[in-house]
């Protein structure tokens, strides 16, 4: 009877194990994970002193409606794009181009 007890105690713990170890490691991992997100959401929130903003190129012109351009805008083949100087031009410069004719 004492050995029947025990064979179905073991057959429990032998069948409860593998789950509990598997709890145990998921909680381990997101324990691991949150310490790892708090560190980096640290060093993100903590402002870099050597930051700098990217200003815009010289020849850039904001126009209401458009936005930033590039190239002269007194142009008439200006693209009036940030991405393209011209249309007839794309990669420009605007100075000196033959094809300049001012609006």
């Amino acid at each position: 009877m004492l050995s029947i007890m025990l064979d179905i105690i073991i057959i429990l713990l032998v069948g409860i194990a593998p789950p509990i170890l598997s709890l145990w490691v998921l909680h381990r991992t997101q324990a691991h994970y949150r310490q790892i997100m708090q560190i980096s959401s640290a060093a993100i929130a903590t402002p870099s002193p050597l930051k700098l903003k990217a200003l815009p190129p010289a020849d850039m012109t904001c126009i209401d409606g458009y936005g930033y351009v590039i190239g002269s805008v007194s142009c008439k083949y200006n693209a009036r794009s940030p991405y393209i100087r011209c249309t007839v031009n794309p990669s420009g410069p605007c100075q000196d181009c033959r094809h300049y004719d001012s609006i």
